[in-house]
């Protein structure tokens, strides 16, 4: 970390606090988690990035992480199972993203509790269906296999967040689908493939998804936290 940084200490741009009465105030948090590309210790590139969704209450502190973490299928390792990791603590998830030289910029948005737990509610319902891997679960962490497979233009890390997001902010993505630029990340051979599949009219790579919340979202985060060094 650095300038001396604690290790879970995050670097943070406030915006203007509300003026809204202390009794309105609301108390919890909505954190939109997007991970960097990052280079591993192999030399191979990571480039897509990682999204999850981190849900924050005077009760619970849930951070919702989807994504490729079972068996992996596809001529680009596009798809696989749909695999739900729920961390019950942030630093041990946020200490693993660190890790891996990887820069996280978290945006947080305040909620009422109420908005709260329609997020956490929409991630119950996934949780009820699925399957719980109990060989994988730790004392922070809780993992489930999805009814849906992932797929790298949804379900994945990034839709699954965004509509977890709307549940609590149903606007929070408003006008996002002008951001939806693969070619800025994906290869033209891994553009052909998924178009092949269809495509997608909404976003679904966490890069785009960094720059609509830094530039074209509606709804403003209270504040911008960015944990590690990466890009």
């Amino acid at each position: 970390m650095a300038g001396g940084q604690k290790p879970f200490q995050a670097k943070t741009n406030d915006t203007p606090k509300s003026i809204a009465d202390d009794k309105l105030k609301p108390t919890a948090e909505m954190h939109i988690l997007v991970g960097g590309p990052y280079t591993d210790a192999a030399g191979e590139e990571h480039r897509y990035g990682h999204t999850a969704l981190r849900i924050k209450t005077k009760n619970l502190d849930l951070t919702y992480d989807f994504g490729r973490y079972g068996k992996v299928s596809g001529t680009f390792g596009e798809s696989g199972e749909g695999i739900l990791r729920v961390w019950s603590s942030f630093q041990p998830y946020i200490t693993g993203e660190i890790a891996l030289q990887r820069k996280t910029t978290d945006f947080v948005y305040s909620l009422f509790d109420h908005q709260a737990n329609l997020s956490n509610s929409y991630f119950d319902g996934l949780i009820k269906s699925g399957t719980s891997i109990e060989g994988k679960r730790t004392a922070t962490k809780q993992v489930y296999k999805l009814t849906a497979d992932y797929h790298a233009l949804g379900p994945n890390c990034t839709t699954l967040s965004i509509d977890g997001a709307k549940k609590a902010i149903p606007n929070i993505d408003q006008g996002s689908d002008k951001y939806n630029k693969p070619e800025d990340v994906l290869t033209f051979a891994e553009r052909m493939a998924l178009r092949a599949k269809g495509g997608s009219s909404r976003l679904f790579l966490p890069e785009n998804l960094l720059t609509f919340l830094n530039t074209g979202q509606p709804v403003k985060p209270i504040r911008i936290d960015i944990y590690g060094n990466g890009k």
